[in-house]
């Protein structure tokens, strides 16, 4: 699933545009989720670009936090950190 600050219906236009095949929640207006995974820019109300797999037993398996100007994880790598954990 992908989360963000963005609100439901910006969230459903772009899961439709994209055709993806999981949920993308929002996390507006209380921004509850980036403050407990730590990617909170409350300044901006938005959060920084970051990935985390986390477990059936709610373990984080994986976890980036990118940087300004970092490029983003391939997809090869979260398959394969995916992987580990099944």
């Amino acid at each position: 699933m992908g989360i963000s600050a963005n609100v439901g219906f910006s969230q459903k236009a772009f899961a439709d545009f994209l055709k993806l095949n999981f949920p993308l929640l929002s996390d507006f207006p209380e921004l509850k989720a980036m403050q407990a995974y730590g990617v909170l820019n409350a300044e901006r109300k938005l959060a920084q670009r970051s990935y985390f797999i986390v477990d059936k037993q709610g373990v984080i398996r994986y976890k980036k936090i990118l940087g300004r100007g970092e490029p983003l994880v391939p997809n090869d790598t979260l398959i394969a950190e995916l992987k580990k954990i099944n």
